[in-house]
């Protein structure tokens, strides 16, 4: 499936299909297109839904979907740059034992460490303190200390 057909579809119905997720999540070619789609595109609304669905899928004992599809999403969204979503990429590390050891932490600061820590702070929920301590004890194990190259060549597409 296209990214075009993906995103036609998801105008149509407004939602994403699993055989939408099957695409995304088994063909290599579509997973770096919808990457270099949103090097040069913006569709937050699509990425925000496939997030929530994948998820959703994650928490669902029938549907599983891997860890690496899982960052690529958050990845999509995190190309979007607002700041706002840091939070929702720390729900989809935190939806599980599984993800939350195997997502990525260098997803969350999208937007720098600086910033993230800053846009944390100012936030009122578990989640956001949750958040801004796992972050902040990253920054001092020097994690993000390649973020920029992390981003440039994500390991799992």
């Amino acid at each position: 499936m296209t990214v075009e057909i993906l995103l036609e579809t998801f105008q149509k119905t407004k939602s994403i299909s699993d055989e939408m997720v099957l695409a995304i999540c088994s063909d290599e070619q579509t997973r770096k297109d919808l990457v270099g789609y949103f090097k040069q595109n913006q569709n937050r609304p699509f990425v925000l839904a496939l997030l929530n669905r994948f998820i959703e899928l994650r928490k669902s004992p029938e549907g599983e979907v891997y860890i690496e599809d899982l960052m690529l999403v958050c990845l999509l969204l995190g190309m979007h740059r607002q700041i706002e979503d840091c939070l929702k990429i720390w729900e989809a590390k935190d939806t599980d034992f599984d993800t939350y050891c195997g997502v990525d932490i260098q997803l969350v600061p999208f937007m720098g460490v600086e910033q993230t820590i800053e846009y944390l702070n100012t936030q009122r929920s578990k989640e956001a303190e949750d958040a801004l301590k796992y972050v902040r004890g990253c920054e001092k194990a020097g994690d993000f200390k390649e973020l920029e190259e992390y981003y440039n060549t994500p390991w799992f597409l």
